[in-house]
């Protein structure tokens, strides 16, 4: 493994100019990779886990002999499970070593899908049906909340499915660990397709309602990935990474796990849970102490509560502390740094590109605040202007926004659902390589640095008006009162959407959403951004990797806004139900009305005419409600 820290941009250029990305490895497969890191320190720790309520006693340790050892019997398991058909196993795991193990040793045999374990029963059973799954790796525990524990109704409702495992079940028949230990001491016992191109890694992106996009994920992109995000963030052999994203995520499995072990690292696991559990967060800097953690990558909300906790950092050992998924407060890095010492670093990526791409090389020195970063070894970062059909109209100059766009050798073969492609690919670029729309618009500047300005579709368009959330955002996060904030579109039969802005309060804070939105008047600088609304939330939701749920905040101001227009034709009020479903083209809103006697058809009437008037679809029915 050649170990070189990007501490400078022209670090990245001296890569480029000596090197092809497969000569930085020392494999080409997953397996190979890991091998030779087992070979080189067979004894040392690969992976520690904590668990509550003591995490300064390690509740788990495996070596890296123990690890490749574990993959090894694993790959060898589910290529005889698949009884001569392609080898595609799903694990549906929280954050435990075996989630890791499963992974690499189904991507050595045949294909691995990371699977988050809050997917709906219908979304795991489409995807299963798409992959042709053989195997399921899971907990029983989750098999209880999907289906009751009715095995039997998974395996009639995926017919390819041969085998299902669990990793909490000693001494059952189901048991993981059991059935890998058959194969103890045989090694592969198959011949490996050896081809770093192929599909490796179906990764799920989306949420855990409708159904979640399969990316199709290469070894080569995601070692060529994890190089470039060791380099950067810290490739020290005595490194001591904390491993708190989850291993369905490319930030868990790929820039953390993956990078960690292929650099010889250990990995420290901060519980099955990650980030996601409160406790891990309230003791997060007696645990860095103690495990002299120094590296991590989080989310930036992750960091936002780092801050407001009052746990003193003295004595730690961080030396990079990146930050992706979101963008960054320019005043929580600065803020951060004040307190801690340390600089947050932004970078940036997305599943179709095998993760992270962009960052802040590290000699010490502040980052460019604001920035998502300079591209990494072999990537290319560009700011164009596009036509309705994805094609390239022009490259934007230096400062210019437009869609953001990437290319190299990173970027994924798209999606299994080939329909899904024509989105995610533009033409038109002069190289004639595949380059990918990462929906995302910035610029990129005279130095290369990329400014992320948000998400196409996260755009609050008012009457024709282009609103970046951010800007409301911005101005909110300053009020001291406010943990966190998101702006999102409410709907609107005139404007077709208008601004509203839902808030967290810091614990113990106490503010009128009044006095919030009046803040937000005297702060935000353009009016057609001024919200229309300050809703506060006891918790803001976030996904499983700790963004803001910005989709789930959208759905919860349509139904706001359907209901203020129920209350408005039924100013005496009525019981109703609303529902709003995301999963076809436009978004479906259905409205129940309780009135089996028909008594209230004329106003049923006006509320359809109302509903009509909107973007999204609607569907109101009048009726007996089910209690």
């Amino acid at each position: 493994m050649r170990r070189q820290r990007i501490a400078f941009r022209d670090d990245i250029d001296a890569i480029e100019k000596q090197f092809l990305p497969n000569e930085l490895l020392t494999g080409s497969t997953f397996y190979d990779a890991l091998a030779a890191a087992a070979a080189e320190h067979p004894d040392k720790n690969a992976i520690v886990a904590i668990e509550p309520p003591n995490f300064l006693e390690p509740a788990r340790v495996l070596t890296y002999r123990e690890v490749i050892g574990a993959i090894e019997r694993a790959a060898s398991l589910f290529h005889d499970c698949a009884g001569g058909s392609p080898s595609v196993v799903a694990v549906m795991l929280p954050m435990l070593p075996e989630g890791l193990i499963a992974i690499w040793g189904a991507a050595t045999s045949g294909i691995a899908i990371p699977l988050n374990p809050f997917l709906e029963f219908t979304s795991l059973a489409r995807i299963l049906n798409d992959a042709g799954c053989t195997t399921l790796v899971t907990m029983r525990g989750t098999i209880e909340e999907k289906c009751g524990g009715d095995i039997e109704l998974i395996r009639k409702s995926v017919p390819t499915l041969k085998s299902v495992f669990f990793v909490d079940a000693p001494e059952s028949p189901g048991d993981f660990t059991t059935a890998m230990d058959t194969y103890a001491g045989s090694g592969l016992t198959f011949e490996r397709d050896l081809d770093p191109y192929r599909d490796a890694v179906l990764m799920p992106t989306g949420g855990t309602t409708g159904t979640p996009k399969l990316v199709r994920m290469s070894q080569f992109g995601q070692l060529t990935v994890t190089w470039n995000v060791g380099a950067l963030m810290g490739p020290r052999p005595d490194g001591v990474v904390a491993h708190g994203m989850p291993n369905f995520h490319c930030g868990g499995s790929v820039s953390l796990g993956l990078r960690t072990l292929v650099f010889g690292q250990t990995l420290l696991t901060m519980t099955s849970q990650g980030y996601r559990n409160r406790e891990v967060l309230e003791n997060f800097w007696e645990i860095a102490r103690h495990y002299r953690v120094t590296s991590l990558l989080a989310t930036p909300t992750t960091a936002q509560t780092l801050f407001s906790l009052p746990a003193s950092s003295d004595g730690h050992c961080i030396e990079d502390f990146h930050v992706g998924g979101s963008t960054v407060p320019t005043e929580l890095v600065r803020a951060f740094h004040d307190r801690f010492g340390i600089w947050l670093r932004e970078n940036w990526g997305m599943t179709e590109v095998h993760g992270t791409v962009t960052g802040h090389p590290n000699a010490g020195s502040e980052p460019r605040i604001g920035s998502a970063g300079t591209p990494l070894p072999f990537v290319r970062v560009r700011a164009v202007e596009l036509d309705q059909m994805d094609r390239v109209v022009r490259e934007c100059p230096p400062g210019e926004r437009g869609a953001l766009i990437i290319g190299g050798p990173m970027v994924s073969r798209g999606y299994l659902n080939q329909e899904l492609n024509d989105e995610f690919f533009v033409t038109g670029m002069p190289d004639s390589q595949a380059w990918a729309n990462t929906g995302d618009l910035g610029t990129v500047d005279e130095d290369g640095y990329v400014w992320v300005s948000g998400r196409a579709k996260d755009l609050i368009i008012r009457g024709g008006h282009n609103i970046d959330p951010r800007e409301i955002e911005s101005a909110l996060d300053r009020h001291p009162a406010v943990h966190l904030v998101a702006a999102v579109g409410r709907p609107d039969a005139a404007k077709g959407e208008l601004p509203v802005a839902f808030v967290q309060l810091e614990e113990g804070a106490s503010v009128e959403p009044g006095e919030l939105l009046t803040f937000c008047r005297e702060h935000v600088q353009e009016r057609a951004a001024t919200p229309v609304e300050v809703i506060v939330l006891d918790r803001l939701p976030l996904t499983p990797v700790g963004k803001l749920a910005k989709p789930t905040l959208r759905t919860l101001a349509t139904e706001r806004e359907v209901r203020d227009q129920v209350s408005s034709v039924f100013p005496d009020g009525i019981g109703c139900e609303i529902n709003v479903d995301n999963t076809a083209l436009r978004p479906l809103v259905i409205v129940e009305i309780d009135d089996d006697a028909g008594d209230a058809n004329e106003s049923v009437r006006v509320l359809r005419e109302r509903l009509a008037n909107y973007e999204f679809d609607s569907d109101v029915r009048a009726g007996r409600l089910q209690s």
